[in-house]
């Protein structure tokens, strides 16, 4: 019984440490810290979610660097669009 008991209560925990999610407030932090630089800091234009991944519109007003990039449930940063004036 005891065995059968540790088990579930182990599923359990690992459903809950699997199904982790990147929170929108999260991977705007990350595509800051991504896109920021010594000629400026990035700030975020729009942030839209879709399929379990951030779709972040951002700019860098002093180093004229703006996009879209994806960021993943785990973190990982893609870019989508970049345009350099």
């Amino acid at each position: 019984m005891k065995k059968s008991s540790l088990l579930v209560y182990l599923l359990v925990l690992l459903i809950l440490v699997g199904c982790s999610t990147m929170s929108e407030e999260k991977a705007e932090k990350l595509i800051v810290e991504e896109y920021s630089n010594h000629l400026g800091k990035a700030t975020i234009i729009s942030t839209v979610e879709k399929d379990n991944e951030y779709y972040i519109e951002w700019e860098n007003e002093e180093d004229k660097y703006s996009g879209t990039s994806k960021v993943s449930f785990d973190g990982e940063i893609t870019m989508i669009e970049a345009e350099i004036e």
